[in-house]
């Protein structure tokens, strides 16, 4: 019955979260949301079991409860922005199918590379700033992109934390100037930091 409630209330989120989005879209997004694209969301379905499977045996992962749940609701969400988890951004998020997230983890997130390894692009300072839940690299072959926004921000599950960090936490990769952040513990606060940034955004 607990497991029941809990996958009701992330798609309760989710739902609430859909709705703040279209209902301020013309005040959220810098472009104009197409009916086109609200139509395309609406169709999209729900991963089946296998496809999640897949993805785990593909990848040797366990995949969050909470996670494959929002993925049995929404394999993807098109071009609808359902994540808005960062203050400091004010960015909407994409959600990658799980097809889009196997693409773009073949060419990026598909190595491990130190922070150090980039001096011209981040200095010992800003690695001291660097979340302590976080490891210090910034591309990661444990690291997997699961939504994105203009190909430069990507929110990511992070299989691989520091003794400070929890499995699966979710972290963001920034391009320019390039940095990792810790984002929340899970998809279910990160749809909740969701509702909260759009409400105080509009």
């Amino acid at each position: 019955m607990e497991e029941i409630n809990k996958i009701d209330h992330i798609v309760e989120l989710i739902k609430r979260n859909e709705k703040l989005f279209l209902e301020n879209a013309g005040k959220l997004s810098d472009e104009e949301v197409e009916q086109e694209d609200i139509d395309e969301y609406f169709a999209i379905q729900g991963a089946a079991e296998e496809q999640l499977n897949a993805f785990e045996r593909q990848f040797q992962i366990k995949l969050p409860e909470d996670f494959k749940c929002v993925y049995r609701y929404k394999n993807g969400s098109g071009y609808i922005s359902l994540l808005w988890p960062q203050e400091g951004f004010y960015a909407g998020y994409r959600l990658l199918s799980l097809q889009e997230m196997r693409e773009i983890k073949s060419y990026f997130q598909n190595e491990n590379r130190k922070m150090i390894e980039f001096p011209d692009v981040i200095d010992e300072s800003q690695i001291q700033q660097l979340d302590e839940r976080i490891k210090p690299y910034l591309f990661c072959e444990r690291w997997f992109p699961f939504a994105e926004y203009a190909d430069s921000l990507y929110l990511m599950l992070d299989f691989n934390p520091s003794p400070k960090g929890t499995v699966a936490q979710i972290i963001c990769y920034v391009h320019d100037p390039d940095f990792i952040y810790y984002i929340a513990p899970d998809i279910t606060e990160a749809l909740k930091l969701t509702e909260t940034v759009i409400k105080e955004l509009v």
